[in-house]
């Protein structure tokens, strides 16, 4: 009830409440078979009241739902026989249709789905799970992979076979032609002692067998290098491995395959040092991975002053001085790093003097590498003598202090014959050079021009 008033704006009032109630019902499915609004003349009240109301029945139910999909964006929706005001819902397609463009666009359903949106995410999928090979096929918008991608997959080796020559994978690699580590053990055994029998280093007999040459040991060492790689094996034995490898080239002076192994052995003892990285360093001893660490540390510092010395290679100095910038105090105490870091020195100086003495006293396989700036020491050392030694200069000396010693003799044969390809002009008795009247070649007086930056 509510507190009003009769006359003309009371009249008014009863008939707009009467049509809010008949609304109200008629969407509630109410019927009122009687309703009455009066006044009480004693209070001025006005009095609503149903006599008699009962629930609407339909035919067979009160509400009936149908959906159907007419596409795969767009669904129809109806209530009942009448989708209109009767049923409180609009279920009109249009009205639909506006509903679904709500989960259009970047981010919305129909962007997930899409076909573009899917190759993307999976654009690098195929190449590593192997769907164009097993079943794959690329002519038909596959992707084909190469040796790279070949060895990136990992494989658990069953294969007795000691030897096994090196290829290049040209399909995924099979656990029967991949040799376990027990086996890759026992072949780098047999390598290294015939290594050692072929370059008169061991007292056994070859009984003879045939000879095997560097191409032979290179490429059954890569072959090995290849079965540790898809096996992902990168411990102790990995490094035992490369190792071997970059000795091997020094001695034949394979340059290429030197620095490959030297690049791999960099990662491997950053593996080896602290295998479990989040875990913690832990204990700090040197493992079996890292007794020839510093060597090759070394080795490394002497290859990067050769590099710097090569114009088409830029990385030199940088390279180098990362390696120096990491060294420890108690490293550059070892005896491996401080004749490198000494042969750095007479480098930049072109101090060929000490360079020369430093490759007589040269530990392990650092004269290997010293050999490759020999030749551009050789040409600043006689270009600074021709210069410095007037009128003559004896051609002994000169052998002497540009390394032409070998088992303590000088070697004039092959000393003599270098000097005149220089340009010298000598006395009669070939012991003098003539200073005055020698014009070197214009490749010994350009020299090799060394950064001052090493």
């Amino acid at each position: 009830c509510r507190q009003g008033g009769g006359g003309k704006n009371g009249e008014e009032e009863r008939k707009y409440l009467n049509h809010v109630l008949s609304v109200a019902k008629q969407r509630a499915g109410y019927e009122d078979t009687s309703t009455n609004m009066d006044t009480d003349t004693d209070t001025g009240t006005i009095l609503i009241s149903s006599t008699s109301a009962k629930i609407k029945e339909t035919e067979t139910e009160k509400l009936k739902s149908k959906v159907t999909s007419k596409s795969s964006h767009t669904l129809n929706i109806s209530f009942g026989s009448d989708s209109g005001s009767g049923s409180g819902f609009d279920g009109t397609a249009s009205k639909l249709a506006s509903r679904a463009n709500r989960f259009s666009g970047q981010g919305g359903i129909t962007d997930a789905s899409s076909e573009d949106k899917l190759a993307s995410y999976s654009q690098n999928i195929d190449r590593y799970m192997g769907k164009t090979i097993i079943g794959g096929n690329s002519k038909k918008g596959g992707v084909k992979l190469n040796d790279d991608d070949y060895e990136k997959m990992t494989v658990k080796g069953t294969c007795k076979v000691l030897e096994k020559e090196y290829l290049r994978l040209t399909a995924p690699p099979k656990a029967n032609l991949v040799r376990p580590e027990p086996i890759l053990k026992k072949h780098l055994i047999n390598l290294k002692k015939l290594r050692k029998i072929q370059s008169g280093k061991s007292s056994c007999s070859s009984s003879g067998a045939k000879r095997k040459d560097y191409n032979w040991f290179c490429s059954q060492l890569k072959a090995i290098r290849q079965d540790l790689t898809v096996q992902r094996i990168f411990n102790e034995f990995a490094v035992q491995v490369y190792e071997f490898h970059a000795k091997t080239a020094l001695e034949e002076g394979d340059l290429n395959e030197y620095n490959q192994s030297q690049t791999q052995l960099k990662e491997l003892y950053e593996i080896v040092d602290d295998p479990y990285p989040t875990i913690g360093k832990g204990d700090k001893s040197k493992s079996k991975g890292l007794e020839n660490q510093n060597e090759f540390i070394a080795y490394r510092i002497i290859y990067y002053v050769f590099m710097t010395g090569n114009k088409k290679y830029e990385g030199g100095s940088t390279d180098l001085f990362k390696i120096m910038l990491s060294l420890s105090p108690e490293q550059r105490l070892d005896s491996f790093i401080s004749h490198a870091l000494k042969v750095r020195i007479a480098v930049a100086d072109n101090d060929y003097h000490a360079f020369f003495r430093l490759q007589d006293k040269a530990p392990s396989m650092a004269a290997y590498l010293m050999d490759f700036i020999v030749p551009s020491i050789r040409a600043s050392g006689l270009k600074c003598m021709m210069k410095a030694y007037r009128p003559t200069i004896s051609a002994e000396f000169v052998l002497i202090e540009l390394g032409f010693v070998f088992n303590g003799k000088v070697d004039k044969k092959e000393g003599i014959a270098w000097l005149k390809g220089c340009g010298c002009k000598f006395n009669s008795d070939r012991d003098l050079i003539v200073a005055k009247d020698s014009v070197l070649v214009g490749s010994v007086v350009a020299g090799v021009k060394t950064s001052s930056l090493i």
